[in-house]
């Protein structure tokens, strides 16, 4: 068996199917597994994506090029030259008669003190199954010649036929056929529970764990890895055991939010474009209090997102107050020994800025919109200009006191930057202001000629209801609020990366940015250059990667969007 290792792996990168071969397979799969690997549909996808544009297009490209020549590769070809014929297949007929349906992985570690009984089972619903079993037929005679195997030897169960692959050191491994599913495990009570649930599982509604993938929202993903969280309890219990006293209130509330998860599930789908998911469904009685409203329900707004503009190289948005993000960190940060929480370090650092007695105003009065990305360098610039903005919320007197309060905590920073660089440096920085002539908007700006970088002023100003600091007082001149009327979409971006705008970027100013950054310390500058390229090498297949949130019921799905320069399917 070790000889299809390889090509097993493979099956992983490769992708829905028709609901039947899929529903056939994990009606005898364990539905109690604690991970169950599903790949689905791998002949019509990969079909799709050889014929895609993508695929024509790639070997153009300078990282087609490499990756085309690689020594990885060149292995894999390799490997399926000398196994596949040996085992008289080709990759054609391996991919639309034996794995092109629906493949499973099955599998559950051994409880605490009983090895003997971790379980792992590899399911195929193969498209025809006497291909398949002629490929057992010659893999079995192969390493019966070989020594690797004494001998096959037929046994049964409950009437139904099972086999032992008997090796010469003692101990075995077990398949079955069972109503066109192959079923194979190095333990017999695998084979056995899998004749069991064929006889016994109803074939007039869907399997367990089809059920859970619909409803997790991965049901018609290419490949999914279910998690059943309960068998790897022991696991997380052993982990809280074992942490150090300044981490262990950390691993206790991980304990606490993992006890709450019903099941989850991680999944590749490929159509025009790649996206990679997180599942997570829970028992809402069982999550936190304090991380509830993080974890089930709505909670991002759409004018967040939309704060990015159509420019940016990447940026992240969110929709949360301030005091909602202390809490949150309140509950998940550590506690050392003797050193102050998080909530008095921010009493003590912000609380003698802004003073004590406006602290919890000021901080309930930040949000719940925010936002920060990079976008292209100023004329005359090679630094991406950066931007961070949030809302100042409240009405009347609250907010105004709240808007003059974070401007002269901002003025403070930037004027404590100011002393403390210009007591140890010849050049010196200066803070400037400067009046807006179109919106009448005050922007103070920190200028060094000789010191800074071309176009590096870190500047501020309150707009339109934001605080917005960035590394240009250009980038506070355009910023613009978005309105509420935003598209209804039934997923909200938490994060963007623009493939095509970080790439350009990066081939226009690339040279500089890695002289710029070496001489403050990150490296040498020729390693940083050449790693630069190759970052831009790999964006020439990206057109942009997105980080969105689905809300699921009793839970959510995190999923990254790649959408790639050409489509992967037509």
């Amino acid at each position: 068996m070790n000889r299809l290792a390889p090509i097993f792996v493979l099956l992983l990168a490769a992708p829905p199917v028709l609901a039947g071969p899929r529903d056939e397979l994990l009606r005898v799969a364990p539905p109690d597994a604690a991970l169950v690997v599903v790949v689905q549909n791998a002949r019509g996808h990969v079909r799709s994506l050889i014929e895609s544009p993508f695929a024509e297009w790639l070997p153009s490209t300078a990282i087609g090029k490499k990756l085309l020549s690689s020594v990885d590769l060149k292995q894999v070809r390799d490997v399926a030259s000398n196994v596949l014929p040996a085992l008289g297949t080709t990759p054609q007929s391996l991919l639309d008669d034996v794995v092109g349906d629906a493949v499973a992985f099955a599998y559950s570690p051994a409880p605490d003190g009983k090895p003997a009984e971790e379980r792992a089972v590899i399911l195929i619903r193969p498209g025809k199954p006497e291909a398949l079993a002629k490929i057992v037929e010659k893999l079995n005679d192969i390493q019966k010649q070989s020594g690797e195997l004494k001998a096959i030897v037929r046994r049964e169960h409950e009437g139904a036929e099972y086999f032992e692959r008997q090796k010469p050191e003692g101990g075995g491994e077990f398949y079955c056929f069972r109503n066109g599913v192959f079923a194979f495990s190095g333990f017999e009570a695998d084979i056995k529970a899998v004749i069991d649930r064929d006889k016994s599982a109803p074939k007039d509604k869907p399997p367990v764990l089809v059920v859970r993938m619909q409803r997790l929202g991965v049901a018609d993903a290419a490949v999914v890895v279910l998690v059943n969280p309960r068998p790897l309890d022991g696991e997380v219990k052993a982990k809280v055991a074992a942490a150090r006293p300044a981490e262990r209130r950390l691993f206790l509330r991980f304990e606490e939010i993992w006890t709450s998860v019903e099941f989850a599930a991680v999944s590749v789908s490929l159509d025009k474009n790649l996206e990679l998911g997180l599942s997570l469904r829970f028992h809402p009685e069982k999550v936190p209090a304090d991380v509830k409203k993080w974890l089930i329900g709505p909670r991002e707004s759409r004018i967040a997102e939309a704060l990015i503009p159509t420019n940016a190289l990447l940026g992240v948005a969110g929709h949360a107050r301030a005091t909602e993000l202390l809490e949150l960190a309140i509950s998940l940060a550590p506690m050392p020994e003797g050193q102050p929480g998080v909530k008095e370090w921010v009493g003590k650092t912000l609380g003698a800025v802004v003073g004590q007695d406006k602290l919890p105003q000021l901080l309930e009065s930040l949000g719940p919109n925010w936002a920060m990305w990079a976008e292209p360098p100023v004329k005359d610039g090679f630094l991406p200009t950066v931007v961070a903005a949030v809302e100042v919320s409240g009405e009347g007197d609250r907010r105004t006191n709240a808007e003059k309060t974070l401007l002269q905590a901002v003025e403070f920073g930037f004027q404590t930057v100011r002393v403390a660089y210009n007591t140890k440096h010849a050049d010196q920085i200066e803070l400037q202001e400067t009046k807006d002539a179109t919106t009448g908007v005050v922007i103070k700006s920190l200028v060094n000629v000789k010191g800074f970088p071309p176009g590096f002023r870190p500047s501020f100003a309150m707009r339109n209801g934001y605080l917005v600091l960035a590394t240009s007082p250009e980038a506070i001149k355009v910023f613009r609020v978005p309105t509420d009327s935003q598209p209804v979409r039934d997923y909200v971006t938490l994060a963007r990366i623009s493939g095509t705008q970080t790439r350009a970027y990066l081939l226009a100013h690339g040279e500089k940015l890695a002289q710029f950054l070496s001489t403050i310390g990150m490296g040498d500058e020729k390693s940083l250059h050449h790693h630069l390229e190759g970052a831009a090498m790999v964006l020439e297949l990206v057109d942009s990667v997105d980080l969105v949130r689905h809300d699921i019921e009793n839970g959510l799905k995190l999923t990254v969007r790649v959408k790639t320069t050409k489509p992967l399917k037509k």
